[in-house]
């Protein structure tokens, strides 16, 4: 599969919440392609079903029509091994709040999925030794959530997602409890990993910071996309693209989908 070649495809993709009579619809038929080695940004108001989407995609929550393909493989088919394959391997989540287990340190955390897949104690370790040099956690690894930073906290749970070496990252408001200067050095190392690395991410995010360091963005409002803004990485400079992110966002009480 080559750089440019569709990874994941979702496909007028459903899902409606009922409580008694009256039904709601956080996703009204909605249809994107992620390719390989792509990072994609899903910004929208609260409400507008960027993280139901988000949580379709990892298989948290069952669309209630509609397809979501991975390398052509229709994931509603999963169950049981398939299933758990699929969460374990195929994709990383990166959480808001870290979701690391308290009672653990950061090198267990980080280890867990390889533990919960029995990978050899030998290859795990030489895999987090890599990730924790590379997202500057070593220093954090014998520590436990508690005596960790937001920020160190957020680069362990990045380690423990990227571990598997998943087919592509799922990152819910990964800079929604870090402060300016850990948020920034989050979103960078994400870039890098996603620039030099080629794993495909696909971020939902309210912070046009970070929206930033995409390179193409979505725009949902009620479920469906209403624009789409593609960065030109050889000619656009960060800010210049973040200045039309803050464009867009201005714009999203009407109008049409676009590309910008």
């Amino acid at each position: 599969m080559s750089r440019y070649e569709k990874l994941l495809e979702v496909r007028k993709l459903h899902k409606y919440y009922s409580k008694d009579v009256v039904s709601t619809k956080a996703l009204n038929g909605i249809s994107f392609d992620v390719l390989k080695g792509e990072y994609l940004g899903i910004m929208g108001a609260s409400g507008s079903g960027k993280t139901t989407l988000l949580n379709c995609i990892a298989t948290v929550i069952k669309p209630t029509s509609g397809q979501i393909l991975l390398s052509g493989v229709d994931i509603s088919s999963f169950d049981g091994t398939k299933l758990s394959e699929y969460r374990g391997n195929k994709i990383g989540y990166l959480f808001q709040d870290f979701a690391l287990l308290d009672n653990l340190t950061g090198k267990e955390n980080i280890l867990l999925p390889l533990s919960i897949h029995n990978v050899a104690m030998v290859t795990a370790e030489k895999k987090l030794n890599e990730i924790a040099s590379f997202l500057g956690i070593t220093d954090v690894l014998s520590k436990l959530p508690s005596q960790m930073s937001g920020g160190q906290k957020q680069r362990v749970a990045a380690a423990r997602c990227l571990i598997s070496d998943p087919d592509i990252i799922l990152a819910d408001e990964p800079t929604g409890a870090l402060d300016t200067k850990a948020a920034r050095l989050l979103m960078e190392k994400l870039s890098e990993i996603n620039q030099k690395e080629e794993h495909t991410i696909l971020m939902v995010t309210y912070d046009p910071n970070a929206a930033s360091f995409c390179s193409r963005i979505l725009f949902i409002q009620d479920g469906v996309i209403f624009h789409e803004l593609r960065r030109n990485i050889f000619e656009e400079t960060r800010e210049d693209f973040y200045s039309r992110i803050l464009q867009v966002m201005a714009q999203l009480g009407g109008g049409s989908a676009n590309v910008l």
